[in-house]
């Protein structure tokens, strides 16, 4: 390299990153897409009124987690539709090939999200259904569809409008808002909870359906199709541990700051000498930007890969072990016992903030280190102190619970009725 170049290209990188990082924050991607939204929607208000063309209600598509994988609500209600519902034609869309792919090679009717089938199928659906939003298929091709979302989770930790929308800058939030009023549905598990979606997602309770998430169907029996795209071998392990010894399933929140992450919270070689003397297994399952290194040795503490949908497998789980995980208020179904880590609690209310006081809403014992999470794994095997605390959280935060696995259809119906005015004999 010459002299030159190496003085220029450092001095280069100090002044295009800021420049760069400040395009970044007004999202421009988005406002593209935005302006492509209104453009189209103001094109179908046209055709539709001309009797040009229209939408095929019978064609509904799906998506989740910005087009990146086969998940969460969107996942299990699709297949309850592929699998039970033939009067509807479920097109699922990704932004991921091998996703799409797998879907495909299972017999499922699955698009590349832009493609030209995948905005076609778009264009053409009647409903569309999303977890994350709008851009969890091709944005713009949603004008003009009725659109619900199934969302990912009661929220503990605040979410949208509470938390980072209003640090965007003024035109990324008119966009936020615009969409917000776009949605046709939002679900929600409890009407109890109608006040935390109305601050969080700016959608009225007007437009909102109460019912158990989809995904719960996972939790009481095997969903056809859910297995595809996972790893067999960890599901088949977890199952097989499950049968004779007591399995606890980790599932922490996500962190951007390395030192803040579990992982340096934690001893494995003693948390396996203790998984050992009572002949438990420790399964982890990180989000999938979070990558840790299990120590070697460590037999009895089982890593999932990080884009695996653990839903299925939470059925096998004895305890369920988390911090500020969405994931704790569906373990509620189960009727078992919950540990709470929240090693970094103080810095994360102040930084983020809770809907709830978390003293209130964890029934379960709340460990601030490691070696308060070991006495609170040894209250798990020994004993369910927390189990009327733990219905009463059910009773007032879920629906309806007694219809295991039945929750996709319950949805469905809703749906249905909400925004077709068809009857059914099913009330929710």
């Amino acid at each position: 390299m010459k002299i030159g170049q190496s003085v220029l290209a450092p001095l280069k990188r100090s002044l295009v990153r800021p420049l760069a990082d400040r395009i970044e924050r007004w999202s421009p991607a988005l406002l593209l897409q935005w302006v492509l939204y209104v453009l189209l929607e103001r094109l179908w208000q046209f055709g539709t009124s001309a009797g040009l063309w229209t939408r095929d209600d019978t064609r509904w598509v799906f998506g989740a987690r910005d087009g990146e994988a086969f998940v969460d609500n969107a996942k299990y209600l699709f297949l309850h539709v592929a699998n039970e519902r033939p009067g509807v034609r479920p097109v699922w869309l990704s932004k991921d090939r091998d996703v799409v792919r797998e879907l495909q090679q299972a017999g499922y009717e699955a698009y590349y999200a832009y493609s030209l089938h995948g905005l076609l199928a778009n264009l053409r659906a009647g409903v569309v259904l999303l977890t994350q939003g709008h851009r969890d298929v091709a944005m713009p091709c949603c004008a003009g569809a009725r659109t619900v979302l199934l969302w990912h989770g009661i929220p503990l930790k605040t979410i949208s409008w509470d938390a980072e929308f209003p640090d965007e800058p003024v035109p990324v939030r008119r966009v936020y808002e615009y969409m917000s009023n776009e949605f046709d549905r939002l679900l929600v598990p409890s009407e109890n909870l109608a006040e935390v979606f109305e601050s969080g997602l700016h959608i009225d309770r007007d437009r909102m359906i109460f019912a158990d998430y989809p995904r719960l169907d996972a939790l009481f029996s095997d969903v056809r199709g859910s297995e595809i795209g996972e790893d067999e071998t960890a599901r088949h392990r977890v199952r097989r541990l499950s049968r004779n010894h007591h399995v606890f399933f980790y599932l922490p929140t996500f962190r951007d700051d390395s030192e803040r992450r579990f992982s340096a919270q934690f001893d494995f070689h003693e948390l396996d000498d203790f998984l050992a003397r009572t002949d438990a297994y420790f399964v982890v399952k990180t989000h999938p930007r979070e990558q840790f290194d299990l120590p070697s040795n460590c037999e009895r503490i089982v890593k999932l890969p990080g884009k695996f949908d653990v839903y299925p497998l939470l059925r096998y789980a004895d305890t369920l072990v988390t911090d500020y995980s969405s994931i704790y208020f569906d373990y509620l179904a189960l009727d078992r016992p919950v540990v709470f880590f929240p090693y970094d609690r103080d810095r994360y209310e102040k930084s983020r903030g809770f809907y709830f006081d978390y003293d209130e809403i964890t029934a379960g014992p709340v460990a601030s280190n490691f070696d308060e999470l070991l006495t609170g794994l040894s209250w798990a095997l020994e004993t369910d102190l927390e189990k009327t605390a733990r219905r009463e959280l059910t009773r007032k935060l879920l629906t309806d619970v007694n219809r295991t696995g039945e929750q996709s259809e319950v949805v469905h119906d809703a749906i249905r009725r909400e925004l077709f005015g068809v009857r059914t004999d099913r009330t929710i």
